[in-house]
């Protein structure tokens, strides 16, 4: 029995890990086809300049390319920061949450403590009218 259970663990593991593996292989695979499709779009613009060589010179062919990469760098820098106030935004969102459920928490025990203590006054003075209710009834 415990082999069998100790089989079934390692198969769960091993699962798990070829999952994984799969994971990866498909990110890869995708990492892969956008590759090619940047390779083809260099390609592309070599054929490009290739035709258009007796217009432009190699001297505005490769300013060019170097405004497309600032323009690019600087795409990249924007969503960059964007992305750093995003998870700032976020950061301070789970704060808040932790802080708000603390005082609920807090908030709930103390409810929770006035609730005893009312049953506790509650039973209290029941017994108070039970033991009056027997004083009438002897008088």
């Amino acid at each position: 029995s415990k082999s069998s259970e100790e089989i079934k663990q390692q198969n769960s593991e091993l699962s798990e890990q070829v999952h994984s593996l799969v994971s990866k292989n498909s990110a890869m695979k995708l990492d892969m086809e956008d590759l090619h499709k940047k390779l083809e779009m260099a390609e592309l613009m070599i054929q490009q300049f290739s035709n258009q060589g007796g217009s432009l010179d190699a001297n505005q062919q490769l300013q060019m390319a170097l405004e497309e990469k600032a323009s690019l760098e600087t795409q990249v820098a924007q969503l960059s920061e964007s992305l750093h106030q995003l998870q700032a935004e976020r950061d301070q969102y789970v704060e808040k949450l932790k802080e708000e459920r603390s005082i609920w928490q807090q908030r709930v025990q103390q409810l929770s403590e006035q609730v005893h203590t009312m049953a506790e006054e509650k039973e209290k003075h029941m017994a108070q009218i039970r033991e009056l209710e027997a004083n009438v009834t002897e008088l």
